[in-house]
């Protein structure tokens, strides 16, 4: 596909423990078009950060990505890259926002150093031309009197603040992917919507593409293209945003919508939660990762993993109840 920058083909990552080999992510598969932006959802510890970190090749030991596993961006192959293609490839034409800015940003240097850094790694000009530059990107983040906020530390600005800095060493390069990693964690709503304006703003501005993680299915609505819904290590439904939310096919994906605590509930209505616990990965289940779960549960669906079933155009959803033959529930 002519317009194809990322393609992730089997994707298998395993952590070795002393537990066990814990089957982090299990064969998952996705594309993304320049321009785009692609929502990964799912509950905490699904597998959505290692997917991410998989991308830059940032799976240290005791984690592995299995050999069959293929990332391909813009045609090239991210597991044969040399030392000094990673480096151009990480904070060039991929950039990665992780979700605690606090601990993603050196406390011992100003934030406006920490940008300067980051430019010169990538790019040949002189220093009073990247701090010219710095200054430029704190303005463009929103942050109002970006020479004073150069001079700061990472103490010195709130969260929201930080979470701007993060986005502004993330943009310093013209990334072609700006990978997201549950940017508005430990933010409060206003600020949560005011974050993923400006992902949006910038994403228009500069013409990347978004990888956007995150749990939250409400912060997915105004910015994503396509969301893929991953449970257990493995994406159990890929579509249009339109498709997720209007026409969600995996009971899984349903639960989620029901978890979403809505504006115009009453303060009587219950909040709704997903009962249960999700797998253990170590030792996983071989059928439907989401049949301990499941009301929908059928003798088969603990037994044999479910296929892809697809719907319409891009729509895929991988759950027995979309079997065409019922002989198959026997």
């Amino acid at each position: 596909m002519a317009n194809e920058l990322l393609k992730v083909e089997d994707l298998k990552v395993d952590y070795h423990t002393y537990a066990g080999i814990v089957q982090a992510v299990r064969g998952v598969s996705f594309s993304l078009e320049k321009g785009k932006t692609l929502a990964i959802v799912g509950e905490s510890g699904c597998g959505k950060s290692v997917t991410a970190r998989s991308i830059l090749k940032l799976i240290h030991e005791p984690g592995q990505i299995d050999k069959s596993s293929k990332i391909l961006f813009e045609g090239k192959d991210v597991n044969s890259f040399s030392a000094k293609e990673l480096q151009s490839y990480r904070g060039g034409d991929v950039s990665i926002i992780f979700q605690d800015a606090m601990a993603s940003l050196n406390p011992t240097m100003t934030v406006g150093k920490q940008i300067v850094e980051n430019i010169l790694h990538h790019n040949k000009m002189k220093k009073t031309d990247a701090k010219k530059r710095a200054v430029e990107l704190l303005s463009l983040v929103g942050i109002t009197d970006p020479e004073r906020r150069y001079k700061q530390y990472p103490h010195e600005l709130s969260g929201g603040m930080r979470q701007r800095v993060m986005i502004a060493i993330a943009f310093a390069n013209n990334p072609k992917l700006l990978i997201a990693d549950e940017p508005t964690t430990a933010l409060d709503v206003t600020i949560q919507s005011q974050i993923m304006e400006l992902l949006r703003s910038l994403k228009n501005e500069y013409g990347s593409s978004i990888i956007l993680i995150t749990h939250d299915l409400g912060v997915v609505a105004g910015i994503a293209d396509e969301v893929a819904v991953m449970y257990a290590g493995v994406i159990v439904e890929h579509g249009s945003a339109k498709d997720i939310f209007y026409n969600p096919k995996h009971p899984y994906t349903k639960a989620l919508h029901e978890a979403v605590p809505r504006v115009d509930n009453k303060r009587s209505d219950t909040l709704v939660s997903i009962a249960g616990s999700p797998p253990d990965l170590i030792n996983p289940n071989p059928g439907c990762p989401f049949s301990s779960r499941c009301k929908h549960c059928m003798n088969i669906c603990t037994k044999e993993m479910p296929p892809s079933y697809s719907f319409d155009k891009g729509h895929e959803a991988s759950c027995w109840l979309h079997a065409l033959d019922e002989s198959e529930f026997k």
